[in-house]
């Protein structure tokens, strides 16, 4: 019987009118009579106050045949007779379907049902049955996520379905449809892939930190230079040059604002050092364990170049740049390309 019907039956019962219903609940008459045509229904926060009213249980009121609070009793019942991976599934998911046959809508029991059919596919030794655990585990997989398409951890767990099935082109589709994707290809690479996939990570997360706090602060550039060298020990610095050089001009433009132009020019060169250092040393792989699976990047004349086009913009640079010592500086560090051009030729 539909909850509009048993409202109405047990009202009648009751020998009260909508009006009279409607009173007790602090409600009006009109709330009433749209849950019983159904064309409304009552909220969560009515259904106790509503069952009281017309003198029987929620779940009388519901049609609860097994209130979902036993059912996930029984669960966890099952789950307690031994450890999570060696579990009763096939009772738990004859549990699972019970619930959900009872509570269609239950995202509780709906995701109970996709994690145990995964855990007794990856737990069957025969190729047919695994197939066909992981078919019902991918099917209610997708209509979970149909129903609630921002709930990530479904999306989760298709990434680690797919890859079960060996199907990996499409687990990596889907590891970009998550929230964080990175945390998804985890699921996704193996060997060096996944190793390659954690440093990138690092590097991505260090780059950004390195990126927000890089201002005109001294503090804050100490603190990134303080970073950078400790995370490479060796000194093999690579792309984090860039940085290091950064962080040498943006305390020459410091400086500059302060009308200092010998501490100015100070670190322009020792901007320059940097990018030289990094020309000196060549483009190679990172030499720390943390970062050897990452490729080299750049071009070992870049950054010299990049400075000098940085330079000839002047901007934050008004303290010096019509002196002869910055002129000169420019001057240094076309040469220094100029000579790179014609070897290359």
């Amino acid at each position: 019987m539909a909850i509009s019907d048993k409202i109405k039956e047990y009202r009648v019962k009751r020998g009260m009118t909508q009006a009279q219903l409607a009173e007790l609940l602090g409600m009006t008459p009109q709330s009433i009579s749209k849950w019983e045509r159904a064309t409304g229904y009552p909220d969560l926060s009515a259904i106790c106050p509503l069952a009281d009213a017309l003198g029987i249980t929620t779940d009388e009121l519901l049609e609860h045949k097994n209130p979902p609070g036993e059912l996930n009793k029984k669960w966890y019942r099952l789950m307690r007779k031994c450890d999570m991976w060696q579990a009763p599934l096939e009772d738990l998911i004859a549990l699972d379907n019970d619930a959900i046959s009872q509570y269609p809508n239950d995202e509780l029991f709906l995701w109970r049902r996709v994690s145990d059919e995964f855990k007794l596919a990856c737990r069957k030794t025969d190729a047919g049955e695994k197939q066909q655990w992981l078919a019902c585990a991918e099917e209610h997989c997708a209509e979970l996520i149909a129903k609630d398409p921002n709930w990530e951890n479904s999306k989760y767990m298709m990434v680690k379905i797919l890859m079960e099935c060996g199907r990996t082109d499409e687990a990596i589709a889907w590891a970009h449809k998550c929230k964080s994707p990175d945390e998804a290809m985890k699921d996704v690479l193996r060997g060096n892939d996944l190793r390659r996939h954690h440093q990138q990570i690092i590097d991505d997360v260090l780059r950004d930190l390195l990126g927000k706090m890089r201002c005109k602060d001294l503090d804050f550039l100490k603190a990134s230079e303080d970073i950078i060298r400790a995370v490479f020990p060796d000194g093999n610095y690579q792309y984090y040059y860039d940085f290091l050089m950064m962080i040498e001009f943006t305390r020459a433009k410091y400086y500059s604002d302060l009308g200092d132009s010998a501490k100015t020019m100070e670190y322009l060169y020792r901007a320059l050092d940097v990018a030289k250092e990094k020309f000196i040393k060549g483009k190679s792989k990172f030499t720390i364990p943390i970062f050897d699976e990452l490729p080299p990047e750049g071009d070992d004349m870049s950054l010299i170049e990049q400075l000098y086009g940085i330079l000839q913009h002047r901007e934050g640079l008004e303290t010096v740049f019509f002196t002869d010592e910055y002129q000169k500086l420019l001057a240094n560090i076309k040469g220094l390309i100029s000579v790179n051009c014609q070897k290359s030729t």
